[in-house]
């Protein structure tokens, strides 16, 4: 590979921690509001009417406990799906120091031999 397409892979990895990072932190927004979800309904009598938004319309919940059940579910679920995420983005950062190490000598051979051919 030449300089080119490292420098161009270097700044791909770069852009995937940050879309990444994105995911995850929409992530744990989703998460904090599927906790606060659970506490509310925690103290929801069986006689409490709820209603779930699916898609652009609510529906009444019949059965709070399988509500409750659902969301533990759900946020569980989105809990492996960040962990997953954070894990690859520290394993791209690790390739990236890597990465960083091996191309900024390069890099600054390239700018020394440009500069000496520079026209004065």
């Amino acid at each position: 590979e030449n300089v080119q397409e490292k420098l161009n892979l270097f700044q791909q990895m770069q852009q995937q921690v940050q879309a990444f990072s994105q995911q995850a932190s929409q992530i744990d927004m989703s998460i904090r509001e599927t906790e606060r979800t659970v506490e509310e309904i925690k103290d929801a009598g069986k006689d409490t009417v709820l209603y779930r938004a699916i898609g652009s319309i609510m529906k009444k919940v019949e059965d709070i406990d399988k509500l409750r059940k659902e969301l533990e579910e759900e946020k569980e679920t989105m809990e492996i799906r960040n962990k997953s995420l954070k894990n690859q983005i520290e394993k791209i950062n690790v390739e990236l120091v890597e990465m960083q190490k091996k191309l900024t000598p390069v890099v600054q051979s390239v700018q020394e031999t440009s500069g000496q051919n520079a026209p004065e």
